[in-house]
């Protein structure tokens, strides 16, 4: 245990020595900033407008707040898109009192909502207005750009290396049997891999003839493939399909006061609710076994999303379809979701939210003590709070609950969880610490109703990823995690942290998990210490993730033979275009 602990450690150290030459660099109000275009599909959680003039920058007030919205057409609680929001920026610099302007994107979760800053700075009292030029300097990707449309290629891809030690504890047979992509599962030892993948495209929007409205879209596909055996899979692989495939609508400035805007759009998309909670852009698909990116988690893109959204105040409002995209298609649970919500974004402290969710249709089903129970028919509300810098110290609370019921059987279920935390800009490294409590509720057998918890499709590394290594083998239904956070950012671009989780099940019932865990003698599943490591470079992102598991009594009293620590090193290169 010592000796895991002394890697994670060194590799903690090392990341710091790297970055302290950039200190002078740290954002630190909005986190690290990212590449546009790895944030897509995400929620805005806050925009902020930086205003110079004079010579002096200060914090936009409600009217110019408004007033940019109008201009600018991004609102928090909405979804980013970047070439949306590139659009906008040249309408935005077509205003006469405009000199310059420009957007970066913050987030200060891997997987979780983004700050939109934008900056502008003002003509001088009586300078003379230069207009934009309407020729203007197109580079890569950018094909064309005008003040109505704009025109890019996608080009995305990553490199990346892993190696597991002692994989599912050194029993992935057992904890394989029945799944068709394990076809030589890890044991003891070690297993050491690499994967690629590049995703070419093109993606646009204009303006309607003179209307206010916008028509968008984009379309790309993606080969992914993996050298040898992984932690699943025997040798080799290599696979290519389409990834993006979606056209949209955008309604600006509706309404009697031009404050209502619309956006509805459908296709092969990203999707996100919240940070993950119960859906995350990272589940919506498969990309295990034959399509050999396991860990890059190449594909994301959800196989059917129809998602209609409107902004009116500070209000949003969603209704959405999804299907995600399934691994085999000869064994297709055809599970789809519709749902829909409301939430309140004040721009300051306070971000509410609701969310009603069903499975309108599935094959699939949930094992109980007193046979099966259709997916199909389960619904789900989902209340969502979050507070930021209260009092003006800092200190922030994320909460959401889920409660579940069933339209034809008797199931009823609930999970929640509190986190809080306290951000601290003027120390070094601008620290975050942060603390979660997490509950999935698990079956009672003693009573004549089923009530573990469905987790959807709950995801995202860095946020539901409770475990990067437990996540395999025990999902998220019956689970109460404890989970401390301390993170760093090292410069505007660079972030590390480190996070503790320590598992336990709700139940000793856990039908429904993987075999040999479905009757537990112990709750105590382990702890599972994880460093991660961002570091952003013009389009690129290197991704470095060390993580250590220590399997607790309800893993190994489930086995005859021992069981060992699990070790998982990750190191990945992305860019995008």
């Amino acid at each position: 245990m010592k000796k895991n602990f002394v890697i994670i450690s060194s590799f903690l150290f090392l990341c710091l020595g790297i970055s302290y030459s950039a200190m002078s660099q740290i954002n630190k109000v909005f986190g690290v900033e990212v590449v546009p275009n790895t944030v897509e599909g995400i929620p805005i959680r806050s925009v902020v407008i930086l205003l110079e003039k004079e010579g002096k920058e200060y914090l936009a007030d409600s009217l110019e707040m408004e007033a940019f919205y109008n201009a600018f057409k991004l609102r928090p609680g909405g979804v980013f898109r970047q070439i949306s929001a590139d659009l906008a920026l040249t309408v935005f610099l077509e205003q006469k009192e405009i000199k310059q302007a420009g957007y970066k994107v913050y987030t200060s979760e891997i997987t979780g909502p983004v700050v939109l800053v934008v900056r502008a700075s003002f003509d001088e009292e009586g300078e003379a207005f230069q207009p934009q030029s309407s020729k203007k300097e197109i580079s890569f990707p950018t094909i064309l750009e005008t003040e109505r449309s704009k025109l890019t290629l996608i080009l995305n891809g990553a490199i990346g290396f892993y190696h597991d030690q002692n994989a599912f504890f050194s029993k992935g047979p057992e904890f394989t049997q029945g799944n068709p992509v394990a076809t030589n599962p890890a044991v003891r030892g070690g297993r050491f891999w690499g994967e690629t993948f590049l995703e070419p495209g093109i993606g646009g929007i204009t303006q309607i003839k003179n209307s206010r409205f916008y028509t968008y879209g984009a379309a790309s596909f993606l080969v992914s493939a993996r050298n040898t055996t992984d932690i699943y899979s025997e040798g080799a692989a290599a696979f290519v399909t389409v990834e993006r495939l979606y056209g949209g609508l955008l309604l600006p400035q509706l309404g009697k006061n031009n404050n209502l805007n619309i956006d509805v759009s459908a296709g092969r998309q990203f999707f996100q609710l919240n940070d993950g909670f119960l859906f995350s852009r990272f589940s919506g698909s498969a990309n295990a076994g034959e399509r050999g990116s396991l860990y890059l988690n190449s594909r994301t893109a959800y196989q059917m999303t129809v998602w209609g959204k409107a902004n009116w105040k500070k209000f949003n409002f969603s209704a959405y379809y999804l299907e995600p995209q399934e691994l085999f298609k000869d064994r297709q649970s055809d599970t789809r979701f519709l749902g829909g919500g409301v939430t309140y974004n004040d721009n300051k402290n306070l971000d509410l939210g609701f969310h009603y969710i069903t499975i309108n249709s599935s094959k699939s089903s949930y094992t109980t003590p007193n046979g099966r129970i259709p997916m199909e028919g389960l619904q789900t509300l989902n209340p969502k709070l979050w507070i930021s810098n209260i009092a003006g110290k800092g200190i922030f609370l994320k909460s959401e609950y889920a409660f579940q019921r069933h339209s034809t059987a008797n199931m009823v279920s609930n999970a929640w969880y509190m986190g809080v935390g306290l951000t601290k800009p003027s120390w070094k490294f601008s620290p975050i610490f942060y603390y979660r409590y997490a509950f999935m509720k698990g079956d009672n057998p003693a009573t004549g109703r089923f009530e573990r918890f469905d987790v959807l499709q709950s995801g995202g590394l860095g946020n539901w990823v409770q475990g990067i290594n437990f996540k395999k083998i025990i999902g998220d239904g019956n689970l109460i995690t404890h989970r401390i956070e301390v993170k760093g950012y090292l410069a505007k671009n660079m972030d590390l942290s480190l996070d503790y989780f320590f598992l336990k099940a709700d139940s000793f019932s856990n039908l429904g998990s993987l075999a040999p865990i479905a009757d537990l003698k112990s709750k105590d599943y382990g702890h599972e210490v994880t460093g991660t490591y961002r570091y952003f470079w013009k389009n690129y992102l290197f991704l470095s993730v060390i993580s250590w598991s220590s399997p607790g009594d309800a893993i190994s009293s489930s086995f005859d033979s021992n069981v060992y620590d699990w070790m998982t090193f990750q190191a990945s290169t992305f860019m995008f275009f």
